[in-house]
């Protein structure tokens, strides 16, 4: 960890050396679609949020920002919150599938990044960059409590049985972690010094959200999301 943020500092270093020599400065705003892919989609579905940047173009191809991001997931997946139980069944053992309703988590991201943009295409009214970036994001997750008891007819009279007690407690993980996204800037030539700007973007933090196994929720190793950004940005 003390290796990335000496690696991290060193790069914002070198940039504000290069800044010095540059006199286009771009700045920008806007909200973004956190949509959540892999394991963390089984848990959460996707939210908006806001970012911020500004920076320097540094040569005629590359720009260099430094952005900050918000976020917060608090829409929980329900398709997926069920819990599979093995019962007896007449003689016969079968699984179970039970809804889990109520269940309540969130997921609170902060980030700031160091973005390098890449110009692959342009026009006078349109622009194409490759975007690269790498930073460090605080997070937060929250599981609520849940208690449950499973009920379900195992001889065939009507009659309900428990066949399973669930009795979780709530759960908190927080912790600053590295991050890095790759995607497309597609930026549209609205009039001086305005630009609208679309983005679409892979974004990885690295973290680890624990499993609750008596919940269904597996292990979550990376936090990855489909990131797309309209927003503004303005060249001075």
């Amino acid at each position: 960890m003390r290796l990335s943020i000496k690696i991290f500092l060193f790069v914002f270093f070198t940039l504000s050396q290069l800044f010095l020599a540059q006199d286009k400065y771009i700045i920008g705003a806007g909200g973004n679609y956190n949509l959540p892919v892999g394991s963390l989609a089984d848990r959460m579905n996707g939210s908006f949020g806001g970012w911020f940047y500004a920076g320097k173009q540094v040569s005629d191809n590359w720009t260099w920002v430094g952005k900050f991001e918000y976020f917060k997931l608090d829409e929980v997946n329900q398709d997926q919150m069920y819990k599979i139980v093995e019962t007896n069944i007449n003689g016969v053992n079968q699984d179970l599938r039970f809804e889990l309703p109520g269940i309540k988590m969130d997921l609170t991201v902060a980030g700031f990044t160091a973005e390098a943009k890449y110009k692959l295409f342009k026009t006078d009214l349109f622009e194409t960059d490759l975007n690269l970036g790498f930073g460090f994001y605080y997070w937060s997750y929250d599981r609520g409590s849940y208690t449950d008891s499973l009920l379900a007819d195992t001889t065939g009279s009507g009659n309900l049985v428990v066949v399973d007690i669930i009795n979780v407690p709530a759960l908190n993980q927080k912790d600053w972690s590295g991050g890095l996204n790759a995607g497309l800037d597609f930026n549209v030539y609205l009039f001086e010094p305005v630009w609208l700007n679309l983005s679409a973007n892979y974004k990885l933090i690295i973290a680890e959200l624990w499993p609750t196994l008596d919940l269904n929720l597996e292990n979550v190793s990376g936090l990855q999301f489909f990131d797309f950004r309209a927003g503004i940005n303005l060249r001075l």
